[in-house]
């Protein structure tokens, strides 16, 4: 998705007025058909990002849908124009008193998303005592926040044993401040809240880690390679269909080297 418009101050006030939902693609099959409907590449097959602006009721696009922002708009700013156009054609809601937590479908793609965004992880891990409810509705405040909004990637669980990757996390229920690993396959324990804790104890310590920790970035190229050269590897819930991302794909696990693929070709440069 293109930073270029997503990141712009313009884009990010306006978007305050609309639903704005991180798409899970190749993650999730349900969403993958349902995304068929709105936008696919010239080969029929789904593209990795997708981006529209739609009605409330998800029934017509109002805009050129397409892989990027950049397909509909010419700017940022011309976004941001339309989006605040389109909000004045919509009434809102009343104000609503008990927001719902945003977060991913679970914690293996929240710890994946939240190294890929370069930021902090916060986990609820539930059981039967402690139901995900309760913790979901202390955190979806923070999450909200002028000073905690887009600074964490949230996730729930009730199967601890998913987070047995995790240093220093030892299995009880509660809510986990979680640095994930530079591949998103595991992570370190940061913080540890009990599921009584108060929310004024867990909001102080949140934003504290988030003004000191900062937002963590990658050389994309050179991130994919070490990876695979070191074999780590992320499997998709359905197979990517992306002809440019399949290629890339490709390309990267070509040999290098003098003479063979990918590399210098005899006799030239």
């Amino acid at each position: 998705m293109d930073r270029s418009f997503l990141s712009d101050d313009q884009v990010i006030e306006a978007s305050r007025n609309f639903v704005c939902i991180r798409l899970a693609t190749y993650e999730d099959e349900a969403e993958a058909e349902f995304l068929r409907t709105v936008y696919v590449g010239r080969t029929g097959d789904l593209e990795n990002t997708v981006f529209v602006l739609m009605t409330p009721d998800t029934k017509e696009n109002l805009c050129r849908p397409g892989r990027s922002p950049d397909f509909a708009f010419r700017s940022p700013s011309s976004l941001a124009a339309e989006m605040n156009k389109i909000a004045k054609q919509y009434e809102a809601s009343p104000e609503i008193t008990n927001p719902i937590l945003p977060q991913l479908k679970d914690v293996r793609l929240g710890l994946n998303v939240s190294s890929c965004d370069g930021l902090p992880s916060v986990v609820c891990v539930a059981d039967e005592n402690n139901p995900a409810d309760f913790m979901q509705s202390v955190l979806a405040p923070m999450a909200y926040s002028t000073e905690l909004a887009g600074k964490f990637v949230y996730s729930t669980t009730t199967d601890a044993s998913m987070l047995e990757s995790v240093q220093g996390y030892s299995g009880q229920p509660g809510i986990l401040l979680i640095e994930p690993g530079e591949y998103g396959l595991d992570g370190k324990l940061i913080k540890y809240f009990s599921p009584s804790t108060k929310a004024s104890v867990i909001e102080k310590a949140l934003t504290k880690y988030a003004n000191a920790a900062g937002k963590v970035t990658k050389n994309h190229s050179s991130h994919v390679r070490t990876g695979r050269r070191e074999g780590k590897v992320w499997k998709t819930e359905i197979p990517v269909e992306d002809r440019n991302s399949l290629q890339a794909m490709e390309r990267s696990n070509r040999p290098s080297g003098r003479g063979g693929p990918g590399g210098r070709r005899p006799g030239g440069k």
